[in-house]
């Protein structure tokens, strides 16, 4: 395992896709001017991360987009010791295409919710950055790509389109208003403490289901940027 990738761990992140990318990305330059020949895609996969984030002063300060904010302050930290370049999948313009990424890396597949399916994790990952680089790939411990079929090709019942108490999930279209809607009318509602009903219905990396504090925290910001 490389330097950047144990650091990378330290923080409770993985990652989670690699691609070969070149200048016809059109991607900005490496610190020192150089092109880079890898995009990394860092994030979350299961539990590891909570323990790191909620121990942040940006979880604890109380203002808005905390993982956001922790996201940029990490990646940042690793730029200045590695010379990488960290691209997010907030702010901008430009909006970097990181499903498009995931999909060209073979890092995932898509699930009938819409969400992206890892092959190993399920549903319980997300990007939080992506790290430009000239590291060598040989030296990393890279995930496996997901070129087989996707688990969902033979889950015949797909008990992940029926777990939803409002019908959210359409198979062709997530209608996240109403999803929002219910939660916020119904606090007690499990989805609020433990995630997504459907997401937890989905049989694929089930032992990386996010703990009841974390599950709480990502709904929570779902909810209220949903209902405003």
């Amino acid at each position: 395992m490389s330097d950047l990738q144990q650091q990378i761990a330290e923080l409770g992140l993985k990652i989670l896709g690699v691609l070969e990318v070149d200048e016809e990305d059109r991607l900005p330059a490496l610190p020192g001017g150089d092109t880079a020949r890898l995009l990394l895609l860092v994030g979350n996969a299961g539990p590891d991360m909570w323990p790191v984030f909620s121990a942040s002063a940006e979880y604890a300060d109380g203002n808005d987009n905390p993982l956001d904010r922790w996201s940029q302050r990490v990646a940042e930290k690793l730029t200045e010791r590695f010379g990488v370049t960290p691209l997010f999948p907030f702010g901008g313009p430009p909006h970097w295409p990181f499903v498009t990424w995931a999909q060209r890396a073979r890092a995932c597949h898509s699930s009938p919710l819409g969400m992206a399916l890892h092959p190993r994790y399920g549903l319980w990952h997300a990007y939080r950055f992506a790290l430009l680089t000239n590291a060598d790939k040989e030296h990393l411990a890279l995930p496996a790509d997901s070129s087989a079929d996707s688990d969902c090709v033979s889950c015949t019942d797909q008990p992940c389109l029926s777990a939803c108490p409002v019908n959210a999930f359409t198979g062709s279209e997530y209608l996240y208003k109403t999803c929002a809607e219910f939660l916020a009318r119904e606090p007690d509602y499990p989805c609020n403490h433990l995630g997504c009903a459907a997401r937890r219905a989905c049989p694929v990396g089930r032992e990386f289901l996010y703990p009841p504090a974390q599950a709480a925290f990502h709904t929570e910001v779902f909810v209220r940027v949903n209902t405003d």
